[in-house]
């Protein structure tokens, strides 16, 4: 390909000698194409015509002197920018300056010298270039920019500060600075005193557009002062800040509230009833928390499908809305709702709300030609009588909902001391776990990730699972939760890394350079080993740091910002790749992200189920993998199932999915099966 020549620059000579301009043409003709012309009249018709970049003028000709030539041109909008050198013998004080007000921007005096014509020339033509790339940049800038004089009367604005503000050039130029601001005294500012003792101001600020709108601005005001500090001009370079609040608050609105409902979520409801409990604690008031607990929720949902369970969690929300008027009622989990209700004037007032709480659920819910009933267990717990703490009272509120599913479900029980009883069980089960650990009598399944780019196993997520002697699997839906709420989960969760960090070294071994991630239980991370427990199974296992991921929750995280940074960043230091699970569940907070050595987001199930036929989800879905780049993390999508969802996210250059669709969680034989027979899925 052959890149078309760049022309030279085009100068014009005006003089009414020959050999004057035969002497200039020599100094200047290897650099610049020549035009000529032997008198004004001339000149003028060849500027009209052609545009020279620059003009060289001689000031004494016949007809038309170079004065008037220069007038001419400079009262011309299509020629006035164009530079023009004097050349005269005329040298004396007063012609200079006359040569100057008509608007020319330099002058040679007679003989002159080649070197002096050629550096003037080259000067001034590169004066123009950098005049022309700056005007460039403020014309096509995507910041809005105006100018000020020193009183603050705009002089100048750029097409994208009309933009934005709606506002002509024609309005802003000679109008105040003030013309944007807004004029309500909570938001209005003042730039003199932004600008006290100092020359550069920047931050976010308030202004209006012209139809009376107001908008979030981030704002950079700069003083100009000439050589003698006197300050010449004001420079405000501004944005709309608009977008990004609403996507700011998007994301915190997602993050406080479950993405089916719209309810506050735990994380939202924990915080809510924290504070609840310092008012009530002053103020000498009862408040009661219920936790509900959808009956056989489970069953529905797998017989009818996730549409048809969806349905019954947004009827379900719906009801306890209109029947619970100002109390705060939050989904907790899958199907589980939590209630909090203040100022209580006495315990038979939450009791009468679980009453309606069931009668309200208990009328049939239709949908698709299916008569549906759905009933709930209710647990009932108090402040001050059953406990001061939110965990505690959640806790408690756990222990009486499950009193309430033993009894049949579809009623509600409040929280009884004797109810602790339930920690012996608990005990004991405790005991049988940890016998199961000590029989092995668990084992570890491997769940592929593959790469949506070129559609291979690039790694996998380690899970429990539980085969004890009696046969059968124990689901890890129920030991999971024992585990962690007896603190056994800590040994478990050494042995499931341990065990995976194994196995993976020596798939390593054989070529098979694949990642393990293994989950890091909240309890886990309370431990003060965590980091040593970690770098001794990597030694003794000799997995490279970059074959293993540890993932962690976001609520792991928040409870306790300061020490969870130091953690992460020790693991972070040995090389080991961290992942945020269950992402736009809990509190997906820009801030942590930002600050935390995260490497990968996992989105979480409920956002994939419902791809790509669903708004809201593909909303939300988008919007974390545009954040994840925006901020350099990998993403995996989580469970799933169909090829349209997998496509989906590689329309989305989504990293990495793990789901059904390609496999579920399998032994270590199968998984290796996969690895040497190169299972793979079709990219686009």
């Amino acid at each position: 390909m052959t890149l078309e020549k760049i022309k030279k620059p085009l100068v014009l000579i005006v003089d009414d000698t020959m050999l004057n301009i035969d002497l200039l043409a020599d100094v200047l003709r290897e650099d610049y194409r020549l035009g000529i012309a032997t008198n004004g009249v001339k000149a003028l018709e060849f500027v009209r015509k052609n545009k020279p970049d620059l003009i060289l003028l001689d000031i004494m000709m016949p007809e038309m002197d170079g004065f008037e030539v220069c007038r001419q041109l400079k009262e011309d909008e299509s020629t006035c920018f164009i530079p023009i050198i004097f050349i005269t013998a005329l040298s004396d004080t007063e012609n200079v300056a006359k040569g100057f007000q008509l608007g020319g921007c330099d002058y040679i005096s007679k003989p002159f010298h080649a070197l002096e014509v050629k550096v003037r020339v080259q000067s001034k033509l590169s004066q123009m270039n950098q005049l022309s790339f700056f005007e460039n940049i403020f014309q096509h800038s995507l910041e809005g920019i105006l100018v000020a004089d020193p009183k603050m009367y705009i002089r100048q604005a750029n097409p994208m500060a009309c933009d934005i503000s709606g506002y002509s050039s024609d309005d802003l130029i000679g109008s105040h600075f003030d013309i944007l601001q807004v004029r309500d005294e909570e938001d209005s500012y003042d730039i003199a005193h932004l600008l006290d003792k100092q020359d550069y101001w920047s931050g976010e600020v308030w202004n209006r557009r012209k139809n009376g709108e107001k908008f979030p601005e981030k704002l950079a005001l700069t003083a100009v002062r000439n050589l003698w500090g006197e300050i010449i001009n004001y420079v405000a370079v501004f944005h709309d800040m608009s977008e990004i609040k609403r996507h700011q608050d998007e994301l915190k609105y997602q993050a406080n509230h479950d993405g089916l409902t719209g309810l506050p979520n735990r994380i939202a409801f924990q915080l809510r009833l924290a504070d609840a409990l310092e008012d009530a604690d002053r103020h000498q008031e009862k408040l009661a928390v219920l936790i509900l607990d959808l009956d056989h929720f489970k069953q529905i949902n797998d017989s009818l499908g996730h549409t048809v369970g969806d349905v019954l969690l947004n009827e379900v929300s719906r009801r306890l809305g209109g029947c619970l008027g100002n109390a705060v009622v939050a989904r907790l989990g899958s199907d589980e709702f939590g209630v909090l209700l203040e100022d209580l004037p006495n315990a038979e007032w939450a009791v009468k709300v679980a009453e309606q709480i069931n009668m309200s659920l208990s009328l049939p819910i239709f949908h698709d030609g299916h008569e549906l009933f759905i009933t709930t267990s209710i647990g009932i717990t108090f402040f001050p009588e059953d406990g001061s703490s939110q965990e505690t009272l959640m806790k408690n509120g756990d222990i009486a909902m499950a009193q309430a599913k033993v009894k049949g479900g579809n009623t509600y029980q409040v929280f009884l001391p004797e109810m602790d009883k339930k920690i012996s069980a608990l005990l004991a089960l405790e005991g049988k776990l940890r016998r199961a650990l000590d029989k092995e009598e668990f084992a570890v399944f491997y769940q592929p990730k593959v790469s949506l780019a070129t559609g291979k196993i690039i790694g996998m997520e380690a899970l429990v699972r539980w085969f004890p002697p009696e046969g059968g699997m124990v689901s890890p839906l129920e030991f999971i939760p024992l585990a962690e709420s007896t603190g056994l989960i800590v040994l478990l969760g050494e042995w499931v890394l341990k065990t995976a960090a194994s196995q993976v070294k020596e798939w390593w071994d054989e070529g098979f350079e694949v990642s393990v991630a293994v989950n890091l239980s909240p309890r886990q991370f309370d431990e003060e080993t965590l980091v040593s427990m970690v770098s001794t199974i990597l030694q003794e296992t000799q997995l490279p740091p970059e074959g293993l991921e540890l993932e962690i929750t976001e609520g792991v995280v928040m409870e306790n910002e300061e020490n969870a940074m130091d953690i992460l960043h020790e693991i972070n230091n040995m090389g080991v790749k961290l992942s945020i699970d269950d992402f736009g569940t809990g509190y997906s907070s820009l801030n942590y992200l930002k600050r935390f050595p995260i490497h990968t987001l996992k989105i979480d199930k409920s956002f994939v189920d419902d791809l790509p036929d669903d708004g809201d989800s593909v909303a939300i879905t988008t919007a974390i993998v545009s954040m994840a780049r925006s901020l350099g993390l990998s993403v995996v999508a989580e469970g799933v199932e169909e090829m349209a969802q997998c496509k989906f996210l590689q329309g989305l250059n989504c990293d990495m999915m793990q789901g059904f669709m390609f496999s579920k969680p399998v032994p270590a034989e199968e998984f290796y099966a996969m690895l040497t027979e190169g299972k793979s899925i079709p990219v686009q």
